[in-house]
């Protein structure tokens, strides 16, 4: 199971991409999630580890695509 901010940062990713054709800037992340850049930050890289994301270019927020959208622990 993911840890708590790596599942909200995966759920925000899936439903901002899929509504509003982006990915979030990071200052609307911070704002979603209640915590700073450098904790988002290493959650992405969390779950780019994990297979979660493709982020090819890090750290720009743009290029990243989700490759699974719900937690593999969760079912």
């Amino acid at each position: 199971m993911l840890p708590d901010l790596e599942r909200k940062l995966l759920r925000i990713l899936f439903n901002f991409s899929t509504q509003r054709g982006r990915v979030p800037m990071m200052g609307e992340l911070e704002r979603m999630t209640g915590r700073r850049k450098e904790d988002i930050l290493d959650g992405l890289r969390a779950l780019e580890r994990e297979r979660y994301i493709h982020w090819p270019d890090s750290p720009a927020l743009a290029g990243i695509q989700v490759l699974e959208a719900w937690d593999r622990g969760a079912r």
